[in-house]
Order: C-alpha cells, then sequence, then structure tokens
C-alpha cells in the first residue's frame, strides 16, 4: 500500500479515536433515546403470547418500572388514581426485533401484574399505549402524522365483554374502537397476542402473576424501510398502563398508574424515541453500534466571553453550532439532523378569530449557539420587513429557546422544559417573557438586542430588515453542575412572526420551530457540549498574497455540520470544493464579494454518507480576475 496513504489512513483513524474518546464521556444514547431492533436474520416469531422463540432472549431489553426513570431525556411515570395506596408497582420488560426482509416490526412487553384486566371506565384498564410516527403521511403544520397503537383492557362502550377471560381490545388507528372485530388491512397492519401468567383477566378472586404481549406491525404502512442499505429510524414512545384490583369489588383497593418510554401518548407530544434498524444489525451481530449526538454544541472555552449588546461580532460567534429557521420552506427542515426533519414544522394561529390570510412576508432567523465554562451563548439574527410589538402571542415578533431543566420535573415526572422567550412589547422594547425575566433577575440570565439597519417598531411606513438577539445563560441555572456534568443539552427554538395591516382581516402571525415548538413538544435532539476546544489560534489570520491558507475545519470528525476556516489575500468570490475518496465532487458551494482576510464558511452534510471528504477554496480575484486554489484539506463525517 502507497506509504502516503497509508499515514492518511492512520492520522484519520486517530482522529476518529480522539474524537470517540471525548464523546465517551458522555451517556450513550443506545440504551436512552435510541434503541436497536435486531433483525431477525432468518428466525420467525409466532403469535401466540408465548416469548418462546430464541430471537426474544436476544432482543435488546428496555425495562420499564412504576417511579424509575427508563431512560433519558423524557421518560416518566404518573399515577392516575389513588397512588398513596399503590402496592404492586409497574415491572415490565419490553423488546423489539425486526423483520428486515418482510418489513415488519415486532414488539414484546412481558409484565408482573397481581391484577390483570380492565373496565369501561376512563384510565381503568392495563394496556399499551404506543404512537409511531406515519413517514407515508405529514400534518398541516409539516410534521409526520401519530398514529395510534393501543392495545388495551379498556371497553369503552361495550360493557357487556367485561367479564372473566375475555382479553385485550385493538385500538386507536388500526384497531377498532368499539368491539373486538377487524378487518383483514387492519390485521395485515397491526395484530398481537395475549397470555395471563397463572391468573385470569378481569378476575380478581386470586392473584394473577402477570401477563404478555406480542405483536408485529407492518413498516410499509407506515413509510420505513427496514431493508435499506443505510437503515431506518422508526418513530416510537409509549406508556405502559397498569390498573389493579379493578374487579375486586372494593374501592379503596382501586389504583391505576401509566410508566412512559419518552412520551405517554399517542400524539407528537413530549419527545420520541428513536428505534434504529439496519439489515447488518441482528440477533447474531454481536455488540451494537454507537450513535453520535444530532448536533455538538462548540466550547468557547478559548474564547473571550462575548459582551451581551445584541451585536454578533465577538470571534466566537464564526465558531457557533449555526442553523436557519425560515417560514414554508420543507427543504431546509428537510437538512435538520436525525428526527429534525419529521418533528420540525410551522403554524399559523387565528388571529382574531379571523380566517387566516396569506403570509406576505414569511419569518427568516440564523440560530447560532455555543457554551464557555457553565454558560450557554444564544445568538439569532432575524430578517423581516415589518417589526412589531404586542402583548398578545399570536402576533409576536420574537424568538424562544426552550431547554430543559435537569432537576426539575413535571406531573408527569418527566424532566422539564423551560422557554426563553424574547419579543417586543407595545412600546417597541425588546422584553424577556416566561420564565427568562426571573433568570434576568437574579443575575443568571443576560438578554441583548439591536435592531438591523433602520429598523422601527410598530411603523409599517418603511420596510424593516429585522432584528438581532444575543442570549446568555447560567446553565448551573437549570440544575447542572458547574462542570456541566454529563455535557447534555435537549432543547429546541421557535421563531415567531407577526404582521399587522391597515385592514385588521390581513393581520397574521406565524411560528417556525426547528425540534421543539414549546415545552411540551414536539421533539428535542440529543445535544452535547463538546469539550473539546475549537483548537484554531485566536490571533488575526496571517494574510499570505498569493496564497489561500486554509485553517482547518471544527469540529472534525463531524454531524452534520462543520465550519470551515480560511484566510483570501484578495476580494474575491469564493467556491468552497468538497469531494469523496473516488475524487468525485459532491458539493461545490459559491459566496459572492468575500472580502481580504478570514472567514468561515458552514458546511452542511445532512445529505452524505459517513466517509472521509476533502474540501478546496477556489478564490476567483475581483480586481484582476486571477484565479487561486488552496491546498486540500481532509475531514470526517461521522453519522
Amino acid at each position: 500500500m502507497n506509504k502516503i496513504i497509508t499515514q492518511s489512513i492512520v492520522s484519520v483513524a486517530l482522529v476518529v479515536f480522539m474524537a470517540m474518546s471525548v464523546w465517551a464521556q458522555t451517556p450513550s444514547r443506545v440504551g436512552n433515546d435510541v434503541y436497536w431492533a435486531r433483525g431477525l436474520d432468518g428466525a420467525t416469531i409466532t403469535l401466540d403470547g408465548d416469548l418462546s422463540e430464541a430471537a426474544w432472549s436476544m432482543a435488546e431489553v428496555i425495562d420499564i418500572r412504576y417511579g424509575e426513570r427508563s431512560a433519558l431525556p423524557t421518560s416518566g411515570w404518573r399515577a392516575e388514581f389513588q397512588e398513596t395506596v399503590y402496592n404492586d408497582p409497574l415491572v415490565a420488560t419490553v423488546r423489539l426485533l425486526v423483520d428486515n426482509d418482510a418489513n415488519q416490526l415486532y414488539m414484546s412487553v412481558e409484565a408482573q401484574d397481581s391484577s390483570v384486566g380492565g373496565i369501561a371506565s376512563w384510565a381503568r384498564w392495563d394496556g399499551l399505549l404506543m404512537s409511531i410516527k406515519d413517514h407515508t403521511a405529514r400534518s398541516s403544520v409539516g410534521t409526520t402524522e401519530a398514529r395510534e397503537y393501543f392495545y388495551t383492557f379498556w371497553y369503552n362502550n361495550v360493557d357487556s365483554l367485561v367479564a372473566p377471560g375475555v382479553p385485550p381490545m385493538f385500538r386507536g388507528y388500526y384497531g377498532n374502537n368499539q368491539d373486538t372485530s377487524r378487518t383483514a388491512d387492519q390485521v395485515r397492519a397491526w395484530d398481537g397476542a395475549f397470555t395471563v401468567l397463572n391468573g385470569t383477566s378481569n378476575d380478581d378472586a386470586a392473584p394473577d402473576e402477570g401477563y404478555i404481549m406480542e405483536m408485529r406491525m407492518d413498516l410499509d404502512t407506515l413509510g420505513y424501510n427496514a431493508a435499506n442499505p443505510t437503515g431506518d429510524v422508526i418513530e416510537l414512545n409509549f406508556s405502559i398502563w397498569d390498573g389493579d384490583w379493578l374487579h375486586s369489588g372494593d374501592p379503596g383497593r382501586i389504583a391505576v398508574s401509566r410508566t412512559s418510554w419518552q412520551s405517554p401518548w399517542n400524539g407528537n407530544n413530549d419527545n420520541v424515541g428513536r428505534v434504529h434498524v439496519h439489515p447488518s444489525v441482528t440477533i447474531n451481530s454481536g455488540e451494537l453500534p454507537d450513535v453520535e449526538p444530532d448536533i455538538r454544541i462548540p466550547n468557547g472555552a478559548t474564547r473571550t466571553a462575548p459582551v451581551i449588546d445584541g451585536v454578533l461580532d465577538e470571534e466566537m460567534w464564526d465558531f457557533a453550532y449555526t442553523f436557519d429557521i425560515a417560514w414554508g420552506d420543507s427543504l431546509l427542515r428537510d437538512s435538520y439532523p436525525g428526527v429534525g426533519k419529521w418533528r420540525s414544522g410551522q403554524f399559523q394561529p387565528q388571529v382574531n378569530g379571523n380566517p387566516r390570510p396569506p403570509i406576505l412576508d414569511p419569518s427568516q432567523a440564523t440560530i447560532k449557539m455555543f457554551f464557555r465554562d457553565n454558560f450557554l451563548y444564544f445568538g439569532a439574527d432575524v430578517s423581516d420587513q415589518v417589526v412589531q410589538g404586542t402583548s398578545v402571542e399570536a402576533q409576536w415578533d420574537a424568538v424562544r429557546f426552550m431547554l430543559m431543566h435537569r432537576d426539575s420535573v413535571n406531573a408527569d415526572n418527566e424532566l422539564e422544559f423551560y422557554k426563553f422567550t424574547a419579543s417586543f412589547d407595545s412600546a417597541g422594547t425588546m422584553v424577556a417573557n416566561e420564565i427568562l425575566p426571573v433568570l434576568v433577575l437574579d443575575g443568571t440570565a443576560t438578554l441583548g438586542s439591536t435592531l438591523k439597519g433602520a429598523t422601527t417598531v410598530n411603523d409599517n411606513t418603511d420596510i424593516d430588515e429585522g432584528y438581532v438577539i444575543e442570549l446568555e445563560i447560567d446553565l448551573t441555572a437549570l440544575g447542572y453542575a458547574t462542570d456541566l456534568g454529563d455535557h447534555l443539552l435537549f432543547g429546541g427554538v421557535t421563531l415567531f412572526d407577526g404582521d399587522s395591516f391597515d385592514d385588521p382581516l390581513s393581520d397574521y402571525g406565524s411560528r417556525t420551530w426547528w425540534f421543539r415548538e414549546n415545552d411540551w413538544g414536539q421533539s428535542t435532539p440529543w445535544m452535547v457540549m463538546d469539550e473539546t476546544l475549537t483548537g484554531i489560534d485566536s490571533d488575526e489570520p496571517v494574510i499570505v498574497a498569493d496564497r489561500i491558507e486554509l485553517h482547518g475545519n471544527y469540529p472534525n470528525p463531524f454531524n452534520p455540520s462543520t465550519t470551515i476556516s480560511y484566510t483570501v489575500p484578495f476580494n474575491a468570490d469564493v467556491t468552497l470544493q468538497v469531494y469523496n475518496l473516488l475524487g468525485q465532487r459532491v458539493v461545490r458551494k459559491n459566496i459572492e464579494k468575500v472580502p481580504t482576510g478570514g472567514h468561515t464558511i458552514v458546511f452542511e452534510a445532512a445529505n452524505l454518507a459517513s466517509g472521509i471528504y476533502f474540501y478546496q477554496i477556489e478564490a476567483v480575484n475581483l480586481a484582476t480576475g486571477k484565479l487561486l486554489r488552496s491546498e486540500a484539506s481532509r475531514m470526517v463525517l461521522l453519522k
């Protein structure tokens, strides 16, 4: 093998090893928001409520216990009725397998339970309430539809079936809400079996020992492809309901709870679990692949802390994690990492009860994030031709950041998300909303803002340019240790845009979100505050005549974006070109009228496969037309 190629491979392997050593300091996604459903690899499953097939014992396990968080970030539990007398807490084991060739997902639940059954009243049942997101159908807001799978002893409107030994019902999108008869298409899309362990359902004369649920879901129906050579990710969440002594005749003994994995409900709430499938990951393939973070937030420890004044002119902002939000741009949303393409969306609320008029000035913003010490920094550069201030949320011009508190829980014992919103009031002043004023008052957050160009607030006689928001948050106010503990971060961003006109019927508002719309949905990316320093010297770049200087890219390895730093010796039109190992150009990006000096380019690789890539900068001198090319530099994409 060529010596230079050998050295390159060794260098890349060392870079990858060093990067993975840094990532290993944080909890793995596998076993938290990521679950690998192993392929059956030729084995078969019979739906009979008996998990005797060897494949089930080789599946990965999700342990569900009432009162314990089964996985980060959004799993939880809640008592629905009489928690004080709850003496039989849920203990269950959940497993998933996939038939890659037939494109079928199998799921089993094995629960310890001394009282199996249910009645017609709300929240008085045992059952599995599950949601799988349908990748064949998008809702009006742009996110994928949530399909309900509910296998339950809730006999709503069919009280006559509540008798000893009666099995649970298939309810929801592929079930039947009234009885146990289902069409052939419903059975094809979803089927299952149920077994009570040493007992009888709906009969509390003697204690049961538990139950087994075993089911199969058709992935074709939902737009997934388990045989895809690059794999697929199934968006799934569930809650297991546990109703005890419902048929005992003693109301004082009745207790009901639910325990959830990522989200308890059947809609687009809270978050989703990511069930990964790949033809190479089977019951016989051994160790599971790791799954890297959706996003790595750069570390600004070597940089001077920015002044929070609403001007993003400090050097660190050039190296911040950067993405755009824009109303009506589905291609942009499709470029978001992980499940961001499915969970990000937009909504136009009604204003004053009027019909929704056309949006004449769509919103757009560039969002930036980095951390330094125990502080997290947000920047938002918003473009808007009509900037207005109001107390009516539906017509805000605002940016809302959502972050998970690492020590505070809600009524479902899920870690809470806090909202930090900056908007304009009716006087045209940027103000803090929701939890942000509290943090500003106690000195753990600082908010700054500026108006761009000649922008005026609440003056529709001119054309505005927009505004800039800059926010610093002390993460110790959100339950983090001063060293940031596991360095995990969960959240989202929503852009609000409201415009008013002389005709009130033309007034509108909109909101567009990245991953998370609010404190309750739709999902959250798995983000890591990367302890690796940027490694780019803080001195001004040296300009060398007749040479383009490449200063590297950060982060490297990366997924899915990285920032390339370079210096040009003259005012130029610049082109970034990216090549794969075969020498094929995979990306060409043009940037016009770049001034002399140091600059950065954010390279997005969401549509590229993992691997080694090379990049090169070309510059055409605007004065002379002379063309310069840089040396090629290497970067590693790890997905």
